[in-house]
Parts: C-alpha cells; structure tokens; sequence
C-alpha cells in the first residue's frame, strides 16, 4: 500500500512501506539503498544528500513484472487487480526483408531481436500495448525487402516528446478499446497511420523521385511530423475527453474525428475483404495517402482557425 500523496506522513509510515528494523532512520532509507529499492515507485526519493519525509509522498514498494511479446501486431495486455509495480516488457520484433542479387531475391525477414524494455510504474487495471514488428517482405532482384511493421503516430510523437504522456496513455486506452469493439476502423487506422510514421523516420515511399534519397529523407521527416503533430494532437485530446482523462474536449479533433472515422472504416473493411497488402508501402500507396493527408491538415487548420475567433 503506497504511503499518503498529501497530509501527515511519519517515519513509521515509511518503515511499514519499505521494511527496516527499529530503531528507523531516515537515512536508511535513500534510494537504491537497502530498503527504497531502485525498481522501487519513488520518484522523489534522492539517492544521496538531503531527505525529508515529503520526499515520500506517494512512494511505494513495487516488484517487477515481467511481460514477453512475440505475436506480430498489437499486444494489448490489462493488468490484473494483483499487480501493483513496475513493468518490465520483452518483445521480439521482425526485421527486414533480405536484400537480392542482381539475379536472385533476396530471403524474407526473419524474427529481430528480443529487445526488453526498462521497467516503468504501473497500476492495476492499466492497459499495455506493445507493438511487435512483423518479418519484411523478400527484396527483389538487386534490391533489399521492406522492413516490418511499425507504430502509430501518437507514440512516434509521445516518443519525440511532441505529446505529453497523459494524453498518450489516454490515446493507447482509447485504441485498445477500438481494437475491441470496431477493428475495421482501428486497422484502417493502422493502414495508413504507418506510412507516416515511415515518413517521420525518413522513410517510407518516395514521393519526391528527382530528390536524392538523402534529401528526400529530411524533407520527408520534417514535414511529416509537422503536420502529423498538427492533425494527431487534436485527435489525441479529444480521444482523451472521450475516455475521460481530460476535463475539456478538442472541437478540432472532434472534427478530424467526424470525418476519419469512415475513412479508416473504409479502409478496414477494404482490408477485411481482401486481406491486408504483405508488401511494402511504394509510391501509388503514398500517393493515394497524400489527399487524406492534406484532408487532415486542412481540417486542423480550419478548427484551430475558428477555435481561434471564438475564444
């Protein structure tokens, strides 16, 4: 049980928490030390120098859980009511496709790396989701394969530090919620929502084909995450209003709302049919997604204009 977040707190309070015999000091109990562990929830807890007893507030005593992902695509995991601590996640995520000779393909991607994740604090019932690549696809003759599946633009932003991590978490919650009640839309979602995030990493189709690939690679991660922060940041607040998190709703991203959500349905249901493409996004996908993309922008800057005149 986590000590009190405001009030009266005591050394007692303290020992019962973290564990140590009496007669109890304060001292004892520094971070990393003998009982504040460092996997241990205290984040004002300092490690060396000066400690007071508000130092502890809201500090608890945690163990590790330990989650291991290998199912390609999204992994969403709630936690039981029983764990209180810190997470520890592995995933192995998939490489890219081989590269081919002049007259040969090259061999389909295989299984990444296990990469594990540093521990972070969680809470019962939250919600985990960990997005495990799939294996590229084969190069062709004298070209290499496209690498495997990628992320979603609010966490390629949360991972910039573009969108604050109350949102984020709001906007995993909300997605984990969409997977399970409308997967069209969720997986339209991801249909397209990868391409951009290629393009944030300086990836993804070439558009530009008279650039070289290195200046094409710039220009495609500026702009990119510009406008992806742009359109994704309202969406974001707003999905966070949905689900609660936040005390005021995003008119812009209501609307980006009202006008995406068919067009990921769409796009879902197209994918239902006829099954997801295996290969990697080129230039007629990139093409068909530069007028959704230019929608969206349009959208945002419109609401934030008319958000603008009412306030």
């Amino acid at each position: 049980m986590a000590i009190p977040l405001t009030g009266t707190i005591s050394l007692t309070d303290i020992q019962t928490e973290f564990g140590g015999t009496n007669p109890a000091s304060l001292s004892e109990y520094y971070k990393g030390g003998a009982y504040v562990l460092s996997t241990d929830y205290a984040p004002n807890v300092p490690a060396s120098g000066k400690i007071s007893l508000s130092d502890f507030y809201g500090a608890r005593k945690t163990t590790v859980t330990t989650l291991t992902f290998t199912s390609v695509g999204d992994n969403f995991f709630t936690l039981p009511a029983t764990v209180v601590g810190n997470l520890s996640v592995t995933m192995t995520g998939g490489g890219g496709g081989g590269g081919g000779s002049d007259s040969q393909s090259g061999a389909p991607g295989y299984s990444g790396l296990t990469v594990t994740g540093s521990s972070f604090p969680v809470s019962a019932g939250e919600i985990v989701n960990c997005f495990v690549g799939g294996g590229g696809g084969a190069g062709g003759s004298g070209g290499g394969g496209g690498g495997g599946g990628g992320k979603i633009i609010c966490t390629k932003l949360y991972e910039l530090g573009l969108l604050s991590e109350e949102i984020y978490l709001a906007d995993q919650a909300f997605g984990a919620e969409l997977l399970q009640t409308r997967p069209d839309i969720y997986n339209g979602y991801r249909a397209w929502a990868e391409i951009v995030v290629d393009w944030m990493d300086g990836a993804g189709p070439k558009m530009m084909p008279w650039m070289s690939d290195e200046t094409f690679s710039t220009a495609a991660k500026k702009w990119s995450t510009k406008w992806a922060q742009e359109i994704a940041t309202p969406w974001a607040e707003h999905m966070a209003y949905k689900m609660n998190k936040a005390e005021k709703d995003n008119l812009t991203g209501k609307i980006i709302t009202l006008v995406g959500i068919p067009i990921c349905k769409a796009v879902g249901v197209w994918q239902r049919i006829f099954g997801p493409s295996r290969k990697p996004a080129g230039f007629g996908k990139g093409l068909m997604l530069i007028p959704v993309f230019v929608l969206f922008k349009t959208l945002a800057m419109l609401g934030k204009t008319f958000e603008d005149k009412t306030k």
